[in-house]
């Protein structure tokens, strides 16, 4: 009796949760596409504008509709990789909380290869490690904190109109 109970109150509380979730990533989705918009990389020759989701995907089909968009007449293409050494064509990569901290220990975060990345997370510590840009809660919305400082030493420009909605990390004396 202790086991069915406990299995249907799994049921019950997991469907909000779920759902909690998958708006969580439908807004992280959306703020990817918007960095699209307010973030310029310099000019290049890629037929695409490439988006990479690192290791796990968190979000499921939940962003597949961003393929059907374009950036400055580009088509936007999302590819699922699983390791850093595929990482040469993207322009934006995500990382998964798991993913990020093979990315800070192997120092991808502040190099570029063929033209600069923009580096995303989900840990409060991504922008503190290097990373560019890393999503946060707080008062159970989502927000974002920028690492101004490796986000202008990649060659990546930051439009006002982000910055004025995120919390900016300038980077210690250590940077």
């Amino acid at each position: 009796m202790k086991v069915a109970l406990f299995i249907l109150s799994l049921l019950f509380f997991s469907q909000p949760f779920a759902e909690v979730n998958r708006i969580e990533y439908k807004i992280k989705a959306g703020y990817i596409y918007n960095f699209t918009k307010f973030i310029t990389w310099p000019k290049n020759e890629s037929n695409s504008f490439n988006i990479c989701i690192l290791g796990h995907d968190p979000f499921g089909e939940i962003i597949d509709p961003i393929e059907k968009r374009d950036v400055k007449s580009k088509p936007i293409r999302l590819f699922r990789i699983k390791t850093i050494n595929n990482i040469a064509h993207c322009h934006i990569v995500y990382a998964s909380d798991q993913s990020n901290i093979a990315l800070a220990k192997r120092g991808i975060l502040t190099i570029s290869s063929t033209y600069p990345k923009l580096t995303v997370g989900e840990t409060t510590e991504f922008t503190q490690k290097g990373g560019m840009i890393s999503f946060f809660q707080y008062k159970g919305k989502v927000k974002l904190r920028i690492n101004l400082k490796r986000l202008r030493q990649s060659g990546l420009k930051i439009s006002a109109k982000l910055l004025e909605v995120a919390e900016v990390y300038e980077g210690d004396s250590n940077d």
